[in-house]
């Protein structure tokens, strides 16, 4: 039996892979704005056009993996959000709600994962994707954390006013939107989706200090990753050092870390965990040429090895990075493979 990209991943998580690290990145936008045979618009809505771009780009680039979610904001649209659809990049309108007793959220509509907004979709879009590719590839829903989906649905200003005015509201709120991620993480599962990626850049420690991340997200995330079935690669934006001994308490098998972060540093905090990044999307994967990308990702490969790591960039790709730049990153994990 040939060595699949879900036996390298699963291998990756326990210890160490049989022939290169994994090479994932966050494909959803980059994916819909680049496949060639339809628009952006019609993808994002349609489970047969979000698995032929999924699709297209695992045979174009040969990336670890594949995503059914059709981008960021199909949480919060579950919710009642509107969605304006730019040129470039979807835009959310948060629900026009104050929040200042319990009984106000009684204004909010909790979704059903398997029946509102597009979740029929991503839940289709996650089964296509399982039988088109048999079980051999990490199929990996985007699922933004509980704070996140948060400040996404109600204005972020209001709900950072809540964590010191009105917590016990703001405890609430997030308790009914974790349950709905919840749930809706075990439907996905029942479509075939055996890991997930869990954005949560609201919580970054340029938004909450330690002590609000460890009050208000850190027991949300242990409650998700403690009810869920599949590994969990938890990301927060930015400079995640005050906070990175909290992440690694989170239940998340991977933790993926943007550019900023100093792997070595990383490495005498979390020495245990599987750590994934930290290509830079924009210097390198944007901006740069092939050979720039294969220095950053070569830089990465030789701080961390490949025990217990992750290649990829430290966030979103750019919807405009070249095809040859992110297949260069690929060819970086090849040509290393298990280094010394």
């Amino acid at each position: 039996m040939s060595y699949t990209a879900y036996d390298r991943f699963k291998d990756t998580i326990e210890s160490r892979p049989k022939d290169r690290v994994p090479v994932i990145a966050g494909t959803i936008l980059w994916g819909a704005s680049n496949y060639p045979d339809a628009p952006y618009r019609e993808i994002v809505k349609d489970a047969e056009l979000i698995t032929a771009a999924q699709l297209w780009v695992k045979d174009t680039v040969s990336f670890d993996l594949v995503y059914p979610t059709p981008d960021n904001f199909f949480i919060g649209e579950a919710f009642g959000c509107k969605i304006r659809y730019s040129e470039d990049d979807p835009i959310l309108d948060p629900l026009p709600l104050k929040l200042k007793t319990l009984s106000d959220l009684d204004d909010i509509h909790f979704p059903n994962p398997r029946e509102d907004g597009r979740f029929p979709v991503v839940l289709e879009a996650a089964k296509r994707l399982f039988d088109a590719t048999g079980g051999t590839f990490p199929i990996m829903a985007n699922i933004e954390g509980v704070f996140t989906v948060a400040t996404r649905i109600i204005e972020p200003s209001q709900i950072l006013r809540m964590t010191l005015k009105t917590p016990d509201v703001l405890d609430a709120l997030l308790d009914k939107i974790n349950r709905v991620l919840i749930d809706l993480t075990l439907a996905l599962e029942e479509n075939g989706v055996n890991s997930i990626s869990m954005p949560e850049p609201t919580a970054s420690s340029s938004m909450l200090s330690p002590r609000m991340f460890r009050r208000f997200v850190l027991p949300r995330l242990q409650e998700y990753t403690n009810e869920v079935n599949v590994p969990v690669m938890l990301h927060i934006c930015g400079d995640t050092a005050p906070i990175l001994d909290a992440m690694g308490e989170s239940g998340a098998a991977i933790l993926s870390l943007d550019q900023c972060m100093d792997f070595k540093e990383v490495r005498k905090v979390l020495p245990e965990t599987v750590i994934a990044g930290n290509v830079d999307p924009v210097k390198s994967l944007l901006m740069g040429d092939t050979e720039t990308v294969k220095q950053d990702a070569l830089h990465c490969l030789q701080t961390m090895g490949a025990e217990r790591y992750i290649l990829m960039p430290g966030c979103g790709i750019p919807p405009k990075a070249s095809i040859e730049n992110l297949k260069a990153m690929v060819q970086a994990a090849s040509d290393y493979g298990l280094g010394k």
